[in-house]
């Protein structure tokens, strides 16, 4: 949920003497508002142009397009704490979340290589071939743990709260950035396997097969937006103001609403043109769309609201500058981190017939 403007003048609940009672009033943001406001419209728009082709066309192109994204966010973890570190604190962060990322690839790819070795045959790496679940590496996470505590030990000035900092935003910023990788490649990878051979429909492999990154983007944004405006205009009761002071509940409510009403018009409207988003997200499973599109805002909001306590805990209102009003790419990410990773694993449980041992 995106943080709202405050109103340079809030309107006061006057009584109406025709009806008599208290009638709504829409707040006047002001002209910083309205500068704000416009600011965030042109970013918005410039993210929109780019990120749109690289989601159609998926492959290559959405891994590079996340993978640049992850570097920027990947700066902004370790210049939270607003303290100089060493420079192998600097550069462990980079390779451990970067590697957490992509250990499906090397995973998969690894193993594939072998087998094309052995029987001789040619080896062409793939991003969707893999994606069944999420999967960051347990050696890599004990190794990474180890490190920071090894660090700690070694140095006074690399706190335990370092360690847990460190240790706890890697792994959360590799699966949110694992995730958004997952959304886009799983379709595929559910296509590929009802087949038992490589999807050739163009159809699919572009416009379809993005739907349910589309979905999950949709929602998230939608629920930031809508919440955005009906707490900008009609916001009057905080929700809680030591984290996140500019945030009501108006706001919550609207964009949690209509959210979930769009999102699952989105995903109905898409089934009934023939193109489902998965085949357990359709028309015969409404119940499922429902319960995706209903949880995605309040994972939004879960992600925003953490990512803001890391801000007030160290004291500073963005994570970077380089998107302008929007702040930094964590800033915009957050409610998104969260949505895709409930998402992910809500749509591998509702494919595995909820195996949870699976």
């Amino acid at each position: 949920m995106s943080e709202e403007i405050k109103p340079d003048n809030p309107a006061p609940v006057t009584p109406d003497p025709k009806k008599g009672h208290n009638k709504i009033q829409v707040n006047d943001i002001g002209e910083k508002g309205r500068a704000s406001l416009k600011s965030r419209l042109i970013v918005a728009g410039i993210l929109i142009a780019l990120a749109v082709p690289c989601i159609v066309l998926g492959g290559w192109y959405w891994f590079g397009f996340v993978f640049a994204f992850l570097l920027i966010a990947i700066h902004e973890v370790i210049k939270a704490p607003q303290k100089p570190f060493r420079w192998y604190v600097y550069a462990f962060t980079y390779v451990s979340i970067i590697s957490f990322v992509i250990w499906f690839l090397v995973k998969y790819n690894g193993r594939a290589w072998q087998k094309a070795n052995d029987a001789g045959a040619t080896f062409t790496p793939s991003l969707e071939g893999y994606f069944s679940k999420l999967d960051v590496s347990l050696y890599g996470i004990a190794v990474a743990l180890g490190f920071y505590f090894f660090v700690a030990i070694l140095h006074d000035d690399f706190t335990l709260a370092d360690v847990c900092y460190f240790f706890t935003i890697s792994i959360l910023v590799a699966l949110g950035f694992q995730a958004l990788m997952f959304l886009r490649f799983y379709p595929t990878y559910i296509d590929v396997q009802a087949k038992t051979g490589n999807s050739t429909s163009p159809l699919f492999q572009f416009w379809t097969s993005s739907l349910l990154l589309i979905f999950v983007v949709l929602g998230t944004i939608l629920n930031d937006t809508f919440a955005y405006f009906v707490g900008m205009f009609f916001g009057k009761h905080h929700m809680n103001e030591r984290i996140s002071p500019k945030k009501t509940w108006e706001g919550f409510w609207g964009g949690w609403i209509l959210s979930t009403l769009f999102t699952t018009a989105f995903a109905l409207i898409v089934d009934a043109c023939g193109t489902p988003i998965l085949p357990n997200l359709d028309i015969n499973h409404w119940y499922w769309v429902v319960l995706i599109a209903m949880v995605l805002p309040l994972l939004g909001d879960l992600g925003d609201f953490s990512f803001s306590l890391i801000k007030r805990f160290f004291n500073f209102k963005d994570f970077g500058t380089i998107l302008k009003a929007h702040g930094g790419v964590l800033d915009r990410a957050d409610s998104l981190i969260f949505a895709s990773i409930g998402a992910s694993i809500i749509v591998v449980f509702i494919n595995g017939g909820w195996d949870f041992f699976a």
